[in-house]
């Protein structure tokens, strides 16, 4: 498979996946900040390495984050255009989890990761932020639900960015809606592979709209308006605790344009909003 091929989300291998992914043009020549210093994060026990995204003159909390990918692809390093730009808008240190991936890992690894990072961090960091787009927003939650009621409460809040990992959307299926890996046959194929047992759907562990389930305080939820899977961000913001902004025009993966003007404008404003 080449960079220019439309990958088969529904049944391509998990390696075709990955190299297409590796090879878009926002992981081979990202524009990053000037002022963000990028370095590794070592495994450490159960927790899962990463890499530390650090601005100059740092001041705000510590944000954990977790990258997208459908569970199946996706890298601290696919992601360094998202996770720079944060740090350098919020002047914090952003901490991109390496989490384990499907199908050679399936539920509930993702979460156990998710829970070791942030409970890491904490040994560090008295107060944090979780943050994730799309699948790792999903990740960024069971991190919270996983932590005892005293690390939960350690969570200043989240932010999460086109949250995924609902087999739903929110429109007719389209044949686009499957090349981009959005449409019903490729979100069905994303859970097969993560959770064949089904063991998330009503657990107040992994499912979020499960009675139960252990939310953050304060979640700013930030959905594409062109998003096939729009009614998620829907879902999740019509819970306890939760506000929503909806990115007008703007697609699944609006994030890795970074810096384009009009990316960037949304990224600011669910920053602020977040506070």
């Amino acid at each position: 498979m080449t960079a220019l091929a439309t990958p088969d989300w529904i049944n391509g291998t998990p390696e075709d996946l990955r190299r297409w992914r590796n090879a878009c043009p926002e992981v081979i020549n990202p524009t990053l900040p000037p002022d963000v210093a990028i370095s590794a994060l070592e495994p450490m026990g159960a927790c899962p390495g990463g890499l530390v995204f650090t601005p100059e003159g740092m001041s705000g909390l510590p944000i954990v984050y977790f990258h997208g990918g459908g569970f199946i692809v996706g890298s601290p390093e696919t992601h360094r255009v998202v996770a720079a730009w944060i740090a350098h808008l919020t002047r914090s240190q952003v901490i991109s989890i390496r989490y384990r991936l499907a199908p050679e890992h399936q539920m509930p690894a993702q979460a156990d990761d998710a829970v070791a990072a942030v409970t890491r961090q904490l040994a560090v960091h008295p107060r944090l932020r979780l943050m994730g787009d799309s699948a790792g927003a999903m990740v960024a939650l069971w991190a919270c639900a996983g932590l005892s009621k005293q690390d939960r409460n350690a969570v200043e809040d989240a932010v999460l960015f086109n949250p995924g990992g609902f087999s739903r959307t929110n429109r007719a299926a389209s044949d686009a809606d499957e090349a981009i890996g959005l449409g019903p046959k490729s979100l069905a194929s994303y859970q097969r592979r993560l959770d064949p047992k089904g063991i998330i759907a009503g657990s107040a562990l992994y499912d979020p709209l499960a009675p139960g389930f252990a939310m953050p305080r304060l979640t700013t939820i930030v959905g594409a308006g062109d998003d096939p899977i729009l009614d998620s961000s829907y879902a999740l913001a019509a819970l306890t605790g939760t506000k929503l902004i909806v990115a007008d025009g703007q697609t699944h993966g609006f994030l890795s344009a970074l810096p384009d003007a009009t990316a960037m404008g949304w990224l600011k404003r669910a920053l602020a909003l977040a506070h």
